[in-house]
């Protein structure tokens, strides 16, 4: 019981640099050796997360969708990548993997139509997507032009965007043939360090003969203001942060990164808990210590 509580007492009065030490350790393992986080429990599939993927799985398998178009906007930047990068390579995966033309866009940062296509460009050679042929990147627009730009791009949707990031007219890229408007467009993804999808509900998804299926990706401090969404069925899915990208590259069955980084947090958290408990077991011991020398004398 005495080396106990001197084990605890030393660990009381631990260093705070030893305890970043051992943060950091726990932090680094998974993401540079993955196979560690291989024996760990796999995320439970939320909701939110299945939602989402059936969505993109309804898109697919819907035939009056082959000639349609997807928009991904990636409305993030360098200051949410952790999150918003994982989640949009998931969901570029899954359209390529199912090969459903989709459109990179973005009117939040000008970053984002960048990492969008890096994600692109990382993906391209697995699945045999070409630009033009498969995919367009429209560019970036600015936010303050965004409500009239979505509003014209109802009825003429090449119009309104102009020309794509290569200097081409939009109407002229072979995956845009057909794409006029609205009722063009099979699907809607937001990809957003902010909550910019009000954008899309407000002003695209109803306008045209069906409901357009739109999913959200928010960083997780964003995801419970959307929850209202969800349940009122303007929102048909939602990634909530890194933990929602994990859960959705299991059902893929191709984990990457927010795999290796969910079993980073989880285990971070457990050294957190248990460093936690010894703290507190260490100081009831030392509390009952005193006590007990002080009612001896």
């Amino acid at each position: 019981m005495k080396l106990l509580s001197d084990l605890l007492k030393k660990l009381s009065n631990l260093d705070r640099r030893y305890l970043y030490l051992m943060l950091a350790i726990v932090i680094a393992i998974p993401l540079l050796v993955p196979v560690v986080s291989k024996p760990l429990p796999k995320p439970a599939i939320t909701s939110f997360t299945k939602s989402y993927y059936d969505a993109i799985e309804g898109v697919a398998n819907d035939p009056a969708a082959k000639n349609k178009i997807a928009i991904v906007a990636c409305n993030f930047a360098a200051g949410t990548l952790a999150e918003n990068l994982s989640q949009c390579e998931a969901t570029v995966r899954h359209l390529m993997m199912r090969k459903v033309k989709f459109a990179i866009f973005g009117f939040s940062d000008p970053q984002g139509r960048e990492l969008g296509q890096q994600v692109v460009d990382k993906l391209a050679k697995e699945y045999d997507y070409q630009y033009g042929r498969d995919y367009v990147n429209w560019g970036y627009r600015p936010a303050g032009a965004s409500v009239a730009l979505i509003k014209s791009a109802v009825n003429d949707l090449p119009g309104a965007l102009g020309k794509d990031t290569r200097g081409t007219n939009v109407a002229d890229v072979p995956c845009m043939a057909g794409i006029k408007g609205v009722n063009d467009v099979s699907l809607i993804v937001e990809i957003a360090s902010a909550s910019t999808y009000g954008v899309w509900i407000q002003f695209y998804q109803r306008a045209g003969k069906q409901p357009i299926p739109t999913l959200y990706c928010p960083t997780s401090v964003m995801a419970t203001e959307a929850i209202p969404k969800l349940d009122s069925g303007q929102l048909q899915g939602m990634l909530v942060g890194l933990k929602g990208a994990s859960e959705y590259e299991l059902l893929l069955k191709a984990e990457g990164f927010a795999s290796s980084a969910s079993a980073s947090l989880s285990l971070s958290h457990l050294l957190i808990l248990v460093l936690i408990v010894l703290g507190n077991l260490g100081m009831f011991m030392e509390r009952k210590q005193r006590a007990l020398a002080e009612g001896g004398r």
